[in-house]
């Protein structure tokens, strides 16, 4: 793991191993939430284009304002937290920094961070994460989306994340020029 996630107040502290000062993230205004957590479910469907996921972790990491009826990013000059990543975190830090974020600004709070972190971050904590959003908003699979990508995504919450087979005989299907000539009779 590379981070380390508590709430303080009202704010989220998220500490990267290695960098000694901590994110610190803001709640978000409940229907901004509601918006972004709306987001990431069709994200994980496939529902939404790249934009719309990259704008709505930008909101979970700095704080949105309203245009309309839309919460959108702050301009880019006030993304504070999200410009302090990009100049000191990796990517793949900058990932578990931006999902926590997102995971902490839905329903589930502290307890969505904490899947995502014990789930070990990237896929699989996002997975696990992905799952307990979830269920927390009583959402199954089948009715959301049957046969979806979300389905396939809570799925892979159940699948150990190691890259080699655990034992037994590996599947593995013969070239059909192996098998026997059928002689005419």
């Amino acid at each position: 793991m590379t981070i380390t996630a508590s709430q303080q107040g009202r704010d989220l502290h998220i500490t990267v191993i290695g960098i000694d000062e901590p994110f610190i993230i803001k709640p978000l205004p409940g229907r901004a939430g509601m918006q972004i957590t709306d987001t990431y479910l069709n994200g994980a469907t496939g529902a939404a284009t790249s934009e719309q996921m990259t704008d709505a972790l930008a909101i979970a990491v700095d704080g949105a304002i309203l245009d309309g009826e839309l919460w959108v990013p702050r301009p880019l000059d006030e993304r504070t937290v999200g410009n302090r990543m990009g100049l000191e975190l990796s990517i793949p830090e900058t990932e578990s920094v931006a999902l926590a974020a997102m995971f902490w600004q839905t329903i589930l709070g502290v307890s969505g961070v904490n899947a995502y972190i014990e789930g070990g971050e990237g896929l699989a904590g996002g997975v696990k994460a992905l799952w307990a959003l979830v269920a927390r908003l009583g959402l199954s699979p089948s009715r959301t989306s049957p046969s979806s990508a979300l389905e396939t995504l809570i799925q892979l919450a159940n699948t150990p994340t190691t890259s080699t087979p655990t034992g037994g005989k590996k599947n593995v299907k013969q070239p059909q020029d192996r098998l026997p000539k059928q002689t005419k009779p």
